[in-house]
């Protein structure tokens, strides 16, 4: 082919205009870079980086880019608005050791913490309680570690809840201020010739001004300061915080005062000292061993030799960070013969200003300046040698009473504000084993001790947990479905959650003018106790008072609730005997309920789908309502009905058990609990029968008055 018809085919031009070619090229490249510099795209410039150089950062970190792009993702940046407030690392900020302090005041604020909250909420299941965050139940340990540790070891509780009031004047006008709200029947008063030295810790009950036969306020512990004139006194009442409130008004009652004022016509002051001490219990046998370690050993000695019941002791002790070891020591101290030193009862932890000036030091001498000098001892784990921040300690150790008949040796310690976590760890390490709420209810069951740290039955603040306890009982029964619940009605059980105490005085023939009330009186109970009723005069038996009874069974254990019952003539001992199956009303009713309450839904849900078809919203059929309203009927069906609790079962109905399982101090079955009085005179043998509220078989028990 020639070059000719080679130019033609292929529409190549002949010859080549150079300036022609050059403008078009100059303008081709133009656009180019025009279209570069000026993307038409959605991408952004971080998003054209090539996959091994993204970094999901670049989205807001301009410094991510490489430096020759990162003018032109600025620029981009800012089109978008300023930038936003990067969030921050929630968890990793919130714990940094200088957030963390902020956080738990702001936690604290809602309810109030106990200074070794933070020990105790890693170890322990936390309750709230009584306006308080308590430590309830340990993570790891069970109610037997709770019983060895009281027979054979040492258990270590906070109970720095019990509120202190602090009242101050002329002996006999506090004592006739508070003569009005106790009993002399009952035990001994504020005014006790024995507790006025201040040498020994009381306890009482107190009842509502001048009405004994209303039922008491609570137990409170109280000390009188030693040293001191009969012209100035000052007396601390540690008191329960579940009825702490009522108490107080009663005292201003009596005083006719607020708290913290002064009155000139008797000269008495009431402080508040409530969060302004802390108070830690040991019981167990090596409960003074474990004290003992943090005392110099120059008055160890002489601090065991003094322990008779009830004694207080004022001891002044080294900062307990700075003899702390390294890991749990287990030392037990023996006894002396003979000991010529004499432990004071006084103590400067009555000043208020010793107490602010301690709580100072608290602050100003941190755990991690001791830490510190601590990791540069030669030997680890040392006792530090006293520093010059250091300032001694002033503590209250009070022993433990005769509570029950089987004495459980123990004390009391009472520590100035800001000290509890440092004291806290130096007992756990001596030994102490640290116990909750649980293991006080086990420790007033298996021995009866700690009564001021329980409720009583009668009194408004049990009266309200026993409440608080149905409403949960009764949630965790109905949460079940029907064919797993206990029918109580067949079984005759008449309360399975609470007990009506009223209405068990009034089916055995007594008038409940105000409520009930147990009996205290010490010389009554204790002719009861000698097993001499045939002293005792009609008119006692004709009072409404329930009576506290010990039942112990040799087959079995009794439950919450369980019936107390008196056998009849004919009955046999250890014969089987079994309460017959009851009707249930209920049944059929239950049934139709639920079919028709089925039936109502269907057509409900129905009814609004149509509505949604249609686009009507004015017409509401929520099933809300109807849901609420069957879930009350079927409840009210489910509860057993009240009946005469005396002639309506096989056996007649004469207390209940509101304490029972099975006693590992005794290995036995055992209850606490409460019968009518006027039954005292027909329980024959001291034999009675018990039936737990989930069976209809009666076990023989042997009852005891305590």
């Amino acid at each position: 082919m020639t070059d000719e018809k080679y130019k033609m085919v292929n529409n190549i031009p002949a010859d080549i205009s150079v300036a022609r070619f050059a403008t078009v090229r100059a303008q081709e490249i133009v656009a180019l870079t025009t279209m570069i510099e000026n993307p038409q795209t959605t991408k952004l410039i971080f998003q054209k980086l090539p996959c091994h150089m993204r970094r999901r950062a670049m989205s807001h970190n301009p410094n991510r880019m490489p430096r020759a792009l990162r003018e032109a993702h600025k620029a981009q940046m800012a089109k978008s608005g300023p930038a936003l407030k990067p969030k921050r690392p929630r968890r990793k900020y919130r714990r940094r050791p200088s957030r963390l302090l902020e956080e738990y005041k702001k936690r604290s604020n809602k309810i109030s913490w106990l200074e070794t909250h933070l020990w105790h909420a890693k170890r322990f299941h936390m309750t709230a309680k009584w306006g308080y965050r308590l430590p309830e139940k340990s993570c790891a340990r069970g109610h037997r570690f709770c019983y060895r540790s009281v027979a054979e070891h040492c258990i270590l509780l906070d109970i720095s809840y019990l509120c202190c009031i602090e009242i101050q004047g002329p002996q006999n006008a506090i004592i006739d201020g508070l003569a009005p709200l106790c009993d002399p029947k009952t035990g001994t008063t504020f005014g006790a010739s024995s507790l006025l030295n201040g040498t020994r810790e009381g306890r009482v009950t107190v009842f509502q001004r001048n009405s004994f036969s209303r039922g008491p306020i609570g137990l409170v512990n109280f000390l009188w300061r030693h040293g001191e004139t009969a012209d100035m006194r000052t007396l601390w009442i540690w008191c329960h915080p579940a009825f702490y409130e009522q108490f107080l008004v009663e005292l201003k009652s009596g005083y006719g005062s607020d708290p913290d004022s002064k009155i000139q016509q008797t000269k008495i002051n009431i402080t508040l000292n409530k969060g302004k001490l802390n108070r830690f219990r040991l019981r167990g046998p090596s409960a003074h061993s474990v004290l003992s370690n943090l005392l110099d050993k120059d008055i160890r000695k002489v601090f065991i030799a003094s322990q008779t019941p009830g004694f207080v002791t004022g001891v002044d002790v080294r900062d307990p960070r700075m003899i702390l070891p390294q890991s749990r020591v287990k030392e037990y101290t023996s006894m002396p013969a003979q000991c010529e030193t004499v432990m004071t009862s006084g103590s400067r932890l009555w000043d208020a200003s010793v107490r602010d000036q301690i709580a100072q030091r608290r602050t100003s001498f941190p755990d991690y300046v001791v830490n510190n000098r601590r990791s540069q001892l030669l030997v680890p784990g040392s006792e530090l040698p006293i520093q010059p921040e250091e300032i001694p300690i002033p503590l209250l150790l009070v022993n433990a009473s005769y509570e029950s008949c089987d004495f459980v040796p123990g004390c009391d310690v009472i520590i100035p504000a800001g000290w509890a976590t440092a004291f806290w760890l130096a007992l756990t390490y001596s030994g102490g084993h640290a116990g909750g709420l649980k293991d006080v209810e086990s420790m007033n069951f298996e021995y009866r001790i700690c009564r001021d740290l329980c409720l009583e039955v009668d009194s408004d603040a049990g009266k309200i947990a026993a409440a608080e306890q149905k409403i949960k009982l009764m949630e965790e029964y109905f949460r079940r479905p029907p064919k797993t619940r206990i029918n109580f009605i067949k079984l005759g059980t008449p309360f399975p959650f609470s007990i009506d105490w009223n209405r068990l005085l009034i089916d055995w023939d007594y008038q409940v003018e105000h409520s009930f009330t147990v009996l205290r009186d010490k010389k009554l109970l204790n002719t009861l106790l000698l097993k001499k009723q045939n002293l005792l005069s009609e008119l006692f038996f004709s009072h409404s008072h329930l009576v506290a009874v010990t039942i112990r069974l040799t087959h079995g254990s009794p439950g919450d609730f369980a019936m107390i019952c008196l056998p009849k003539t004919d009955d046999k001992f250890n014969s089987t005997i079994n309460e017959p199956i009851h009707q249930d009303p209920g049944a059929k009713e239950r049934k139709i309920l639920r079919q028709q309450h089925s039936a109502l839904l269907k057509n409900l849900a129905k009814k609004r789908k149509e509505c949604r078809r249609s686009d009507d919203n004015v017409t509401d059929f929520s099933s809300a309502a109807v849901i609420a309203i069957h879930k009350e009927k079927m409840r009210s069906l489910w509860l057993p009905m009240s009946c005469n609790l005396k002639t309506s079962y096989a056996r007649p109905v004469i207390g209940f058990v509101t304490q029972g399982d099975f006693g590992l101090s005794e290995g036995k079955g055992i209850g606490r609990g409460y019968i009518v009085i006027s039954s005292v005179s027909q329980i024959s043998a001291s034999l009675v029968l018990v039936r737990n509220p989930g069976t209809s078989l009666y076990m023989w028990a042997e009852i005891a008055f305590c």
